[in-house]
């Protein structure tokens, strides 16, 4: 056991290398802490609570973080238990959260610690405020001694060159739809690591969550133990996540589901070896016993990912390795031999590989295009998803960042592209997650301006001119209509009374609108696509707010007619949209870049409508005092109308409020309603 521990704290240093740790070991002295009388025992005993939960481990990081806050609410002004929670939250799942008590540490004493600056910095980094950022690293490394410069030096520069990655990854947002595959698939817990079969029709996951109601974290670092479980999909609905237990593929120890087929399922068992591949075949409807993958894919060092090419004769996988590695954790890659052994791993070489860690690698099935994590490239902090495909001669092309909405400033993981690569699946941890790293689905819906491929209706077949001799018609092939219907209706949200708009339809496979039509008098449509599957829904309506969805057509049904209505919201006075995709950074009013592409529309929406007079409104959950979420709610909506005002909408048409806690649209008792209630509303004023 102590020679485990040891490898794996190796191993954790050699990953987040060159990374400057936040240690959240800060002492807290009692007379900075002390603010009087009443109830200071009370907080002396929440910061002693805090401290025996943040040595558990990183798993038990949250229920520190509670004991912390308790301890706050004693003396709010306290430098150093703002920076202890600022820390902890940039080592939770929750780095966006950092910036408030950092920025508060930094105001009240910013010589608390050197590196108070530095990590006021990642904090702003991760909410993707990188100007404010940049200028906060510039500052910190500018104030450091010439004795210090060089220890910080790397890691400054690297944090500077993600940031300016962020910005410029910023002015291109792709046009895509993250879905959170919600709780069916995740849960509080972190999931990763996505593997799809059967066509998208099932999924294995790896999760951190407990088996039993009894179980127990493991005592390294307070996390449950990692378990295979799968989902199956019902349409396009996936199914509760449930244990896996077809097989002996779950242990005592870490367990995950790596690569599978049909009838082949690669595993990695962390119980033996401390940790290797394995390997289980399909036969007589039976799962044999896991048998180690070939001795070739084990090392000192802990190999992890794998991933091979539909016909299983490539296999990719990371590794570390200081002979044949360029730094960090490489990925490898092996050819299977014309006797079915495996060939010697070689490093995939440095197009792909970096001096920082290459993961979660994935190629698709004919073994053209690869994908993978790096902390490395244009990276804009953490591990980015990355792409690259093999050119004619066999050579791997400059990886492509795939960019924002799909990467974030912090961890972005196992992505697992689906034939066609416009959708696919990764793991991420995010604002609107549950908890720990989620599972999402993204659809590329390409760019907005396509080729209309519209289907006319033909009502009387006269319209056709038959083609015929003087006996009559030509014979031929009876044409048999393969085509499929959607149809529905627009409507008013609240009269139910008909609207008439365009509705576009985009099949995010090919990134074009294939179909599009303008409801009747009736707010009837009907348009004809050739596949059942996915598609984006965009409708446009006069005097009606903008509207964006996902429609799904469900495969493996008889019927050739779909129906899907569409209730819209009318422009006037008092009709209220919740703007989504706006963010920023925790405990400030700053937008950060993800939000832009979400406030153009608005942009656009207020040009094409300008007669109308707009109140953006701020709105929190209930964590914190009231009258500083009431204070910083308007402050955010305040940047919302500034953002708008800069993108020539007149200011006399906007009007900011802010209501901190007081209109939730969702119970604060859960995390998932507390950060519903964490929004911006759009709402009209007047029309006039």
């Amino acid at each position: 056991m102590k020679m485990r521990f040891i490898l794996l704290v190796i191993f954790s240093v050699i990953s987040i290398s060159p990374q400057i740790n936040a240690q959240q070991n800060i002492k807290i002295p009692n007379s900075s802490l002390k603010n009087g009388w009443k109830g200071y025992g009370e907080a002396i005993d929440n910061v002693n609570d805090g401290d025996k939960w943040l040595k558990k481990g990183k798993g038990a990081i949250h229920k520190a973080i509670d004991c912390y806050l308790k301890a706050l609410e004693y003396n709010p002004a306290c430098a150093e238990l703002n920076y202890k929670i600022g820390l902890c939250f940039l080592n939770s799942d929750q780095k966006f959260k950092a910036v408030t008590y950092l920025q508060t540490a930094y105001d009240k004493n910013k010589d608390i610690d050197i590196e108070v600056p530095l990590h006021l910095a990642r904090a702003l980094q991760y909410n993707s405020e990188f100007d404010k950022a940049l200028e906060m690293y510039d500052s910190f490394y500018k104030s450091l001694k010439d004795r210090k410069k060089e220890k910080y030096l790397e890691a400054v520069y690297k944090y500077m060159d993600e940031c300016k990655n962020g910005k410029e990854l910023s002015e291109k947002p792709k046009r895509a739809v993250i879905i959170n595959l919600g709780d069916s698939v995740n849960s509080v817990y972190s999931e990763y690591n996505p593997v799809i079969t059967g066509n998208d029709s099932a999924m294995y996951i790896t999760t951190r969550r407990p088996l039993k109601a009894k179980s127990k974290p493991n005592r390294l670092n307070y996390f449950y133990n990692e378990d295979i479980y799968v989902s199956e999909k019902k349409g396009d609905t996936w199914s509760k996540a449930h244990y896996l237990d077809d097989g002996d593929f779950n242990t005592k120890s870490h367990d995950a589901m790596l690569w599978a087929s049909a009838n082949t399922r690669y595993i990695y068992d962390g119980h033996k070896r401390n940790g290797d591949f394995y390997v289980s075949i399909l036969k007589k409807g039976e799962w044999k016993d896991p048998k180690r993958l070939s001795r070739k894919f084990s090392s000192k060092s802990k190999e992890s990912s794998l991933s091979l090419t539909g016909d299983g004769n490539v296999l990719y996988f990371i590794r570390v390795d200081q002979n044949e590695g360029f730094g960090g954790k490489d990925i490898f890659f092996a050819r299977k031999k014309a006797n079915g052994k495996w060939g010697k791993p070689q490093n995939i070489g440095n197009v792909i590989n970096t001096k920082y860690d290459e993961d979660c690698v994935f190629v698709s099935s004919d073994g053209k295009t690869l994908y993978f994590s790096s902390k490395g490239h244009n990276s804009m902090g953490g591990y980015d998803i990355f792409k690259s495909v093999m050119d004619a001669s066999g050579k791997w092309m400059k990886p492509e960042n795939l960019g924002i909405p799909v990467n974030t400033p912090d961890d972005d993981l196992f992505y697992k592209s689906l034939p066609g690569e416009k959708k696919g699946y990764f793991s991420s941890e995010r604002k609107d997650g549950l908890g720990g790293y989620d599972i999402y689905q993204v659809i590329f819906l390409g760019s907005e301006k396509q080729l209309v491929m519209q289907y006319d209706e033909q009502p009387l077949a006269y319209f056709y001119k038959p083609v015929s001799d003087f006996f009559g018609r030509i014979s031929g092939e009876l044409k048999i209509d393969t085509t499929y219907i959607l149809k529905g209706r627009l409507s008013d949200a609240a009269s139910k009374k008909p609207v008439v708009g365009r509705i576009n339809i985009i099949d995010s496979d090919i990134s074009q609108q294939v179909g599009s039509a303008i409801s009747d008098s009736n707010g009837m449509y009907q348009i004809r696509l050739n596949k059942v599957k996915n598609y984006g829904v965009e409708i446009n309506a006069k005097d009606y707010m903008f509207f964006l969805d996902i429609v799904n057509l469900p495969q493996g049904t008889k019927t050739r007619e779909f129906v899907k209505d569409f209730a819209l919201n009318k422009i006037k006075a008092g009709a209220k949209i919740v703007l989504k995709n706006i963010y920023f950074e925790t405990g400030k009013a700053i937008l950060a870049s993800e939000s832009f592409e979400e406030l153009d529309k608005v942009v656009n929406f207020l040009k094409e409508n300008n007669d109308l007079k707009i109140e953006i409104s701020g709105h929190t959950d209930n964590v914190g005092n009231a009258a500083y979420n009431t204070k910083l709610s308007g402050n955010r909506a305040q940047a919302v109308v500034d953002y708008l005002v800069s993108k020539g909408i007149p200011v006399e048409q906007l009007v900011a409020k802010g209501y901190g806690p007081t209109q939730p649209i969702a119970p604060n008792t859960t995390a998932k309603g507390k950060a519903l209630n964490r929004r911006v509303e759009f709402k009209i004023l007047s029309t006039e």
